[in-house]
């Protein structure tokens, strides 16, 4: 019995809709090229833009042929061609802001940096509700270039005070306001160079094409952390953005390094959306806590040879234990001469022999010294609380 046909038995017989989001783990290349395979047909069967997401420098040749061979397209999405999600339009909202707060943790501001930020964005906020009466403010280059000198905010107070919008006392309490926060709009805008080529919404859009597969291969950036994490946050924000039923995700983990962002992004979409995670051993990825969070978000979980005993012995955990009564047996010898004649010996009448059964004890399903030898092409799958060894 292959995993596919003991999860569709499950299924049937708890008359359930088979939820196949995939997490599969262990260095086996054959029990994770013929699920990938088989996950990435289905993807465009059902006619899903895939978005692939990787830790190392770039995708695996064997998985970058499945892709090509089931129909889909590659593009590169870490070209600063692909629009992933502009956090700068709605500054007005609190969504927005948050979002903005969420970008500059990773680059390490604390809370009194980003509130002298946020008074800097409410500033410049109120200057161009003041300017042209409009409640929503987006932020682009242009209006950071007006802002970005203090000669060009006093022309910009002096026209309004010309205009008769504000008097001579506001003007002199913006301009003090601006001085007081202008050294955040300094860095702020640097952060906004940096996530520009992702954020022009002029460049090709999350799941436009349905047979189309953007890939990021975020371990070119492994020396430049913030960069690849200040990227993964703003795929998260876009995927977020779209409908939980459109697009399709595929996480590879090469099983080794820093790689909690992965999980966090995981964890962050949308619990309806379409993710399937490959790790080399995602028992590595992140701490307990986390770990077991992201396994709950995979119903379906395939796991091949792991080389770490830690590792085997968290899949024999989580596939549980079974109920096993052994039959235990004990011999007593008399070696009395009497009771050891050529015929008490023929006859077996010189020992006593008992039998008996012990109390049904818990073992493990899946020993861990098993799992460290499981052959190439075997693995476990476990499907809602149920598990069992296949072969390919």
């Amino acid at each position: 019995m292959n995993y596919l046909m003991f999860i569709d038995n499950i299924a049937r017989r708890t008359q359930q809709v088979p939820d196949v989001r995939f997490l599969v783990s262990g260095s086996d290349t054959v029990v994770r090229q013929r699920v990938l395979d088989s996950v990435i047909r289905k993807c465009h069967e059902r006619g899903k833009p895939l978005v692939v997401v990787s830790d190392s420098e770039s995708i695996e040749p064997e998985a970058l042929t499945i892709i090509r061979t089931c129909g889909y397209t590659l593009e590169n999405g870490m070209g600063g061609e692909v629009f992933l999600f502009n956090p700068f339009r709605k500054i007005s909202a609190v969504d927005g802001l948050s979002q903005i707060r969420q970008l500059l943790d990773i680059l390490g501001y604390d809370e009194k940096q980003k509130g002298k930020l946020t008074s800097y964005l409410n500033l410049l906020r109120h200057l161009e509700r003041l300017e042209t009466g409009n409640t929503e403010f987006e932020l682009t280059l242009e209006k950071i270039g007006e802002y970005c000198t203090t000669f060009a905010v006093e022309q910009k107070l002096q026209r309004l005070v010309d205009e008769g919008r504000i008097n001579e006392d506001q003007r002199l309490m913006y301009l003090a306001k601006y001085a007081e926060c202008s050294s955040a709009g300094a860095d702020f805008e640097d952060m906004f160079f940096l996530l520009m080529p992702f954020t022009r919404e002029d460049g090709k859009k999350l799941g436009a094409d349905p047979a189309e597969a953007l890939v990021f291969p975020t371990g070119v950036l492994d020396e430049d952390v913030p960069m690849r994490n200040l990227i993964l946050k703003l795929l998260q924000f876009g995927l977020k953005a779209q409908p939980d039923e459109k697009i399709a995700v595929l996480v590879m983990d090469k099983g080794y390094g820093h790689r909690q962002e992965l999980a966090k992004l995981v964890l962050a979409l949308p619990a309806n959306m379409e993710v399937h995670f490959f790790s080399g051993d995602v028992f590595t990825l992140c701490g307990e806590g986390e770990l077991a969070m992201l396994m709950n978000r995979f119903p379906a979980r395939v796991y091949s040879r792991h080389a770490a005993m830690s590792s085997a012995q968290a899949i024999e955990r989580s596939c549980g234990e079974i109920e096993v009564r052994k039959t235990t047996y004990n011999v007593t010898y008399d070696r009395r001469w009497r009771s050891n004649g050529v015929w008490d010996v023929l006859m077996g009448n010189n020992k006593t022999e008992a039998y008996g059964q012990l109390a049904p004890a818990p073992e493990p399903k899946f020993r861990k010294e098993m799992i460290l030898q499981l052959a190439p092409g075997t693995g476990i799958v476990e499907y809602m609380g149920n598990s069992s060894v296949f072969a390919l």
